[in-house]
């Protein structure tokens, strides 16, 4: 029984009702509208991406290996040299991915990739690239900086990929056949001669087929409106190899007309061994970042 309060009439039970109703009505009202908000925060954990990293199946029926550091738009893809692994490049990758995703990886017959048949040609080395993007989940736009084979793959990569890479940049890339071996062999003797054509023909570290490769890049689309800066080591790169320093100014003219044939390209030249981003790795992130910047 409810006790007369002083001065006041007795709460009848028939007022209550609509009280409680309305009280229990906004105790709901507040009850759904902190599951909704925690729904949503646990639907946004569940979505949530995990960097890539390990060894993902593409559709020719092998695996490559990735690893992908930072988060961030554009996505950083790093490729090395022949036969060298992408945590060679890591030195490049830590200082990248503060402020966006920077990735490496794997070529097929390399760490911890699978093997594949060789002789390999550049066309198939990139489109197993762009298989592992899509299957590892890895977001674009990409921008795409190789080195020495790397710097090759990256234009025939951006070429037949255009409206994926936001900006390359290619350091001492393998030149094309033609010009280079038209302009260079006439300087070899016997030995350098021969040497240099079966290098091409697939006698190298990682057996990439360069004479196809180069028939690849010829054929494939013009090169897209995007930066791209080329950068090769200067005379350095040749201390005690004659060869090298014989065909150098060679090197440097193909080079120089590659970068030519971007409709937004540019050519520096580095004073750094042939792996330029173990030389002058800030030169190289400043590079990604900004490429072509004076």
């Amino acid at each position: 029984m409810y006790r007369q309060r002083t001065g006041r009439q007795p709460l009848r039970l028939g007022l209550l009702r609509p009280i409680v109703v309305v009280l229990l009505a906004l105790l709901l009202a507040l009850l759904m509208l902190g599951c909704s908000s925690g729904e949503g925060k646990s639907e946004a954990g569940a979505t949530h991406k995990k960097v890539p990293e390990g060894n993902f199946d593409i559709a020719n029926g092998r695996s490559l290996y990735i690893k992908c550091l930072g988060s961030g738009p554009p996505t950083i893809v790093l490729e090395p040299g022949e036969n060298t692994p992408g945590s060679a490049m890591s030195q490049v990758q830590d200082p990248l991915d503060r402020r966006s995703m920077a990735c490496v990886y794997d070529r097929a017959n390399v760490g911890s990739s699978d093997t594949a048949p060789t002789p390999r040609t550049a066309a198939q080395i990139v489109t197993d690239l762009h298989q592992l993007l899509q299957k590892a989940d890895v977001p674009g736009p990409y921008v795409l900086a190789g080195s020495s084979a790397g710097g090759t793959l990256v234009q025939l990569y951006a070429r037949r990929y255009p409206d994926e890479v936001k900006s390359v940049v290619a350091m001492n890339p393998v030149p094309p056949a033609d010009p280079w071996l038209k302009r260079v062999l006439p300087l070899f003797n016997n030995d350098e001669d021969q040497s240099e054509q079966a290098y091409f023909r697939g006698n190298n570290d990682e057996h990439i087929d360069y004479l196809d490769s180069s028939k690849e890049l010829k054929e494939a689309p013009q090169p897209p409106h995007v930066p791209f800066e080329m950068l090769i080591s200067t005379k350095v790169q040749c201390e005690g190899d004659p060869t090298c320093l014989k065909s150098y100014g060679v090197y440097e003219q193909v080079e120089r007309e590659v970068a030519q044939q971007w409709p937004k390209g540019c050519f520096h030249e580095v004073a750094a061994s042939h792996d330029i981003y173990a030389d002058k790795t800030d030169l190289i992130v400043d590079a990604v970042k900004h490429p072509c910047a004076e």
